[in-house]
This record gives structure tokens, sequence and C-alpha cells, in this order.
């Protein structure tokens, strides 16, 4: 049996006019092959300046401070399976889009039983700054959610005739339903979107951001800025070759200062590491990434 994608023309208030479906709602979720990755930026033209004014909107409906995501979220118990963040980022062009939406629909899922109301594709598309929203960029967005979906994080309730609707489930990606964190989670400010960091950072930077703000969890002095040893990198699942990029990035943008130093007492072999110190005041900054 042949599925088919077919954009959906509506026009609903304030939203944009095509989303795609799968016309064939009852068979499973497929993943479409992903080609070359590309990282979004911001464009200074009217497609920027539109989803700079779609971001700002989402953070309206929001009517909130910030995300909290659970730690589960971030890292795994072990190193044998990877957190659902590091599944996210997989997948060239496919994992740019996925992270940055899940983001978006948690930040709007404010209240039980956390639903993320219709929205179309080309909405999504163009506040995620996406090149050709309306074709291009709506697909984008409807590979993600079905990735999302058969990954156990969202659940979808398709319509023939309109966007599909959204339930956010479990962060942990086991299927449960959607709870609030507990004590232990990593937060995510709203600057990050009104300030369009969420379309300068690629989406490995985005991923290497929550992890190291969940290192570096509540404390205050850059004096205390923490480290990992290398064996303990694998939990977050994120590969050395992308934290690196990811890591030369964040402090091309300002957000991130890496710095060597001792460990180790007095007479003892001195063995150098790597500190991380975020900037969380920079996300509430004009995001720009400089030379």
């Amino acid at each position: 049996m042949r599925v088919q994608n077919v954009l959906v023309k509506e026009r609903n208030k304030d939203e944009y006019l095509f989303t795609p479906i799968n016309i064939n709602s009852h068979l499973p979720h497929l993943v479409l092959p992903q080609q070359g990755h590309t990282s979004m930026s911001v464009d200074p033209t009217e497609a920027g300046t539109e989803s700079a004014r779609q971001l700002r909107r989402l953070v309206e409906l929001s009517k909130r401070a910030g995300i909290q995501l659970p730690r589960e979220f971030v890292r795994s118990a072990g190193s044998d399976r990877p957190p659902p963040l590091a599944k996210m980022i997989r997948g060239g062009r496919g994992g740019e889009v996925r992270l940055k939406l899940y983001l978006s629909l948690t930040l709007i899922a404010v209240k039980a039983p956390y639903g993320v109301r219709q929205m179309a594709g080309r909405s999504w598309a163009s506040a995620l700054a996406l090149p050709a929203p309306e074709s291009r960029g709506a697909r984008r967005i409807g590979d993600a959610l079905n990735w999302l979906c058969a990954e156990k994080l969202i659940a979808l309730e398709r319509d023939p005739a309109r966007p599909p609707r959204i339930a956010m489930l479990s962060p942990v990606g086991d299927g449960t339903a959607y709870e609030r964190p507990g004590s232990r989670y990593t937060t995510l400010t709203t600057g990050f979107w009104t300030n369009q960091w969420i379309t300068v950072l690629s989406s490995s930077a985005v991923a290497l951001l929550l992890v190291l703000l969940d290192l570096q969890g509540g404390e205050k002095e850059q004096s205390n800025a923490p480290w990992l040893a290398g064996d303990q990198w694998p939990r977050y699942g994120i590969s050395p070759d992308t934290r690196t990029r990811a890591t030369k990035e964040l402090q091309r943008a300002g957000l991130l200062t890496v710095s060597r130093v001792p460990q180790g007492k007095e007479f003892d072999y001195l063995r150098l590491r790597n500190t991380y110190w975020v900037h969380k005041e920079r996300l509430e900054e004009p995001a720009e990434l400089r030379s």
C-alpha cells in the first residue's frame, strides 16, 4: 500500500495555509530518508522578521518563563543506550529540526492533558526559519512529527482536513503520559526563543547547551565551573566530533567559557581538565555568532 504525503489547504485565524499529512493515517509512521545537513541561521530579510514574530507569539501563547526538561531526557543511566536528546540530533537535516520543534512543542504544552493546538506545518517552518516554509519546510516539520511519534515522545491524532492534534508524552520516550519534571531538571528560559537563539544555533549546539546546563545545575559562581571525566561523557550520547564542533559554536556565541584547570592536591600528580561555564544571561541578549 502506498503512503502519500499531501498538502492540505486551510485557513484558521492567524495560522498559515499548508501542512503535510499522511492520508493513510492508519499506517505506521515512517521516517523518510534524510539528505545532507543544513544549519539554520537568522535571516535578516522578511523571512527572518517573520520568524522572530512567530517565536515571540509562541512565548506569548505559553505565558511561561521557560521550560523544564527532566534529567533522563538529557542523560542516560548507562552508556549503552543514548538519551532522547542525543537521538534527536542524529540524522543530518532531520536531526536539525526534531530537537528545535520538540522544545517549542514543550514550550506551549502548558497544562494537562499537555496537548498542542493544531498549527499548520508552514507556521512551524516559518517560526524555525526553515527555507521554503510552504513546501519543503512544511514537509520537514511533518517528517519531524512522525519521528517524534515513532520514538513515543508525542502522540498524533490525524485529521484528513486539518493539521494533526499533538499530545506530549513522557520526555523519557517510554510512551507514558507527560508529567511535569520533579526536583531534577534542566531549565531553558524563553530568551532562547525571543532572542532567536533557536534559529541561530545548530541543533548540535543546542543539545550541548542543554547537556552543560544539566552539568552546571544551580551553581552560581564561575569559579566552581564543573567538569566531566572522559568516561562520563558517553551517558550524554554526543560523539566527540559533534561535541568539539558544538563547543566552538557556543564559544563563538558568547554562551560558553571553557577553561583548563589542574585537578589534584599539592604534591599529587596534577591533571589538567576542561571546565565548562554556561553564561545563562547571554540567552537574554540578541543571538549572534561572533567570528
